[in-house]
């Protein structure tokens, strides 16, 4: 844990060790907010709650979270709870993707993505849904314009 939460306004981002969540914490952090990072990867996290504590004299608290497991939404949230840590904001951010064709594919592989990709996301938003509309707090849901368009080899993720 890099830093103690003690500002207002705090966001928890999944998939927060590289990629989108990793650039959306840097936008979150620039504006003044305290953020949880939330991933499988707790040492990139490390480095980056450094870093932007350091950069925006933000708090910021890691949390290794496996949201592709069964459990991994609700054990996410029972940590940030166990921490009395308020969540101002909802980024749901964290997914993966596979290429190859379905009936060539490993189906426990495919069942974790979905959990990740779709089931994490309502479980999040529903554990911290009634903490978010007594703080008139926000949610944000990155998702794939593969779900818009053709997606060949990549069906399961497409879906």
């Amino acid at each position: 844990m890099a830093a103690s939460i003690s500002s207002p306004k705090t966001a928890l981002i999944t998939g927060a060790s590289s990629g989108i969540g990793r650039a959306l914490a840097g936008c979150f952090a620039a504006d003044g907010w305290n953020l949880v990072l939330a991933a499988r990867g707790a040492a990139a996290m490390e480095a980056l709650a450094a870093e932007l504590t350091a950069r925006h004299g933000i708090g910021a608290t890691v949390i290794g979270a496996d949201l592709a497991a069964a459990d991994g939404a609700r054990a996410l949230h029972a940590e940030v709870e166990r921490r009395g840590i308020a969540v101002d904001a909802l980024v749901a951010n964290a997914g993966s993707g596979t290429y190859g064709d379905v009936r060539d594919g490993d189906l426990a592989r495919d069942v974790a993505m979905i959990q990740l990709n779709t089931v994490s996301v309502v479980v999040l938003t529903r554990l911290f849904l009634p903490g978010l509309i007594a703080r008139r707090g926000k949610i944000l849901v990155t998702a794939s314009t593969a779900a818009f368009q053709p997606c060949p080899h990549m069906a399961i993720y497409g879906a």
